[in-house]
C-alpha cells in the first residue's frame, strides 16, 4: 500500500495550529442545521445507505487526481502515476434533496 504524504500546504496550516479546521466547522455545521453532533464513520454510513453513490467512480476520482496533478505536479504527480493532467473535471449530479436551504 502505498503511502501518502500531506501536501506542503497542509503541513504549513499544521504548523499554524489550524489542522483541524475544516472538522471543526464541519461539526459546527452539521450541529447548527441538521443537529448532528458526530459525523458518522464510513462503516455508518454504509449501513445507513448514505455513501454518495460516486465514492470509487473512477472518472471522478481521476478527474481530480488529473486536477491535482495540474496544480502542483511535483507533489501530486508521482502520486497519481498513468494519470493525465489535462482532464475535465466530472461532477456528479445531486443523489438526495438539499437539507438546508441555501442562503
Amino acid at each position: 500500500m502505498q503511502t501518502l504524504l500531506p501536501h506542503p500546504d497542509f503541513v504549513v496550516w499544521c504548523a499554524a495550529g489550524k489542522a483541524d479546521t475544516c472538522a471543526v466547522t464541519l461539526v459546527a455545521d452539521l450541529a447548527q442545521t441538521i443537529g448532528m453532533t458526530t459525523p458518522g464513520s464510513q462503516e455508518q454510513l454504509a449501513a445507513a445507505h448514505e455513501l454518495p453513490p460516486w465514492l470509487g467512480d473512477e472518472a471522478l476520482h481521476r478527474s481530480h487526481q488529473s486536477a491535482l496533478s495540474r496544480k502542483d505536479p511535483a507533489h501530486y504527480g508521482p502520486l497519481f502515476p498513468g494519470v493525465p493532467d489535462d482532464l475535465p473535471y466530472v461532477w456528479p449530479a445531486a443523489d438526495r434533496d438539499r437539507r438546508v436551504p441555501l442562503s
